[in-house]
């Protein structure tokens, strides 16, 4: 059994030390045995500590909230979710700095959030993905590898293990966003009483790094009314009605849906509800909503009226209106600006009417300033497109394709 006692160092922390003492005047070498401060654990052999080691006895208990600042490098944290299954839902803010991020728990890694601004980021499968805004990267890609000092969360605070690891960063792990991608939500499905232990790590390869991160402890989504799903809006407004899903809050709450929530057919979150239409009791005005490849909720809909909010992205270099301004829009580029759109089905070009606003929110409250300026459309639901735009959102010219 583990003893509490006092011992003496030769270096600042444990991380960093060589040998530990019994003795302030560090002449008496402790006995062989392994010692933790709370966030590591190292044997001292034959009056040698051995490299530090992350003990799962050193996890934090779930249910906190850690938010960290400092300088560049790598940030653990063991939390320990306890013997109750549920749903795991993190969420994680790396304000606008990029940082990555990854989940191991019982040997699955864990890469994927729902941002509130942006929908689902997710990079290369099985490593971090790293978000945050274009603006403020430091060169995540470019300047590959990063020698990076190594920091664990001992229930207080980062400490610096003493150790550097060297991580090199490829264009597919990063999900930076024009602007911030806001507090994005991890769901993680605990589904036995063991394992307990989640690892978490978060990397910032920037100076002057910051974030912030909840874990929440295991337990049950909220529920809502949903039918199953459908191929398109109009069978889906036909649907029944009768079965349970669940959600992991992102934009909605307190049972009503919102954009980019994620929904599963199970209370663990660990099955995400395919892709289609769903008709729904639980999205306020409207009767019906979409769900992408992600298990995200990406658009609601009216069966009443038949219309519907879409997302796509246009350019932010727009060309200001005049002759060739919207040929010199086709050949523009810029980094894509997500915008909103209420349309009417069946035909998605109709969004595109003069007259539709444009709003840079989910919520359809904030108009894109567009300051009579050709934008061009890079994604869907017709990419290739000028639009004209005045400075109230309005799309006053269609310009069609390039």
């Amino acid at each position: 059994m583990a003893t509490s006692s006092t011992y003496y160092l030769d270096a600042p922390s444990l991380s960093s030390a060589t040998v530990v003492y019994s003795n302030a005047a560090l002449t008496t070498v402790a006995a062989n045995g392994y010692y933790s401060d709370g966030a590591i654990m190292r044997q001292q052999l034959g009056g040698v500590l051995l490299p530090p080691v992350i003990c799962p006895a050193c996890a934090v208990p779930c249910g906190g909230t850690i938010s960290a600042s400092g300088a560049q490098g790598i940030y653990y944290l063991n939390t320990d979710l306890g013997t109750a299954t549920g749903a795991v839902v993190i969420e994680f803010d790396p304000l606008s700095v990029p940082d990555g991020i990854v989940a191991v728990f019982n040997s699955i890694t864990y890469n994927g959030v729902s941002s509130p601004n942006y929908g689902w980021l997710q990079g290369t499968a099985g490593l971090a993905t790293y978000i945050g805004t274009t603006g403020a990267d430091c060169g995540i890609v470019a300047n590959s590898p990063h020698t990076l000092n190594e920091f664990q969360y001992n229930g207080s605070s980062f400490v610096a293990l003493g150790t550097t690891e060297v991580v090199t960063i490829t264009s597919g792990q990063s999900e930076l966003t024009a602007s911030i991608p806001g507090n994005t939500v991890m769901v993680i499905p605990k589904t036995a009483a063991s394992p307990s232990i989640l690892n978490l790590s978060f990397i910032g390869p920037c100076v002057s790094t910051a974030f912030s991160i909840s874990v929440s402890c295991p337990a049950a989504l909220p529920s809502f009314a949903s039918s199953t799903v459908n191929a398109g809006s109009a069978t889906a407004c036909a649907d029944t009605v009768d079965q349970t899903y669940y959600v992991a809050y992102v934009n909605g709450g307190s049972g009503v849906l919102g954009m980019y929530d994620l929904v599963f057919s199970d209370a663990n979150g660990q099955s995400k509800l395919s892709a289609g239409y769903y008709k729904t009791t639980a999205a306020g005005a409207n009767d019906w909503f979409q769900v992408d490849a992600n298990g995200v909720i990406v658009a609601f809909g009216d069966c009443e009226s038949n219309t519907f909010t879409v997302y796509f992205d246009v350019t932010t270099t727009p060309n200001t209106y005049g002759w060739g301004s919207s040929s010199a829009a086709c050949a523009g580029t810029g980094t894509p600006l997500t915008v909103y759109i209420t349309g009417t089905e069946p035909s998605l070009y109709d969004v595109y009417l003069a007259g539709k606003v444009l709003y840079t929110d989910a919520g359809l409250t904030t108009p894109l300033n567009g300051n009579n300026t050709h934008y061009k459309t890079v994604s869907a639901p017709a990419s290739g497109q000028t639009l004209l735009i005045s400075g109230s959102g309005v799309i006053s010219t269609f310009g069609g394709p390039c």
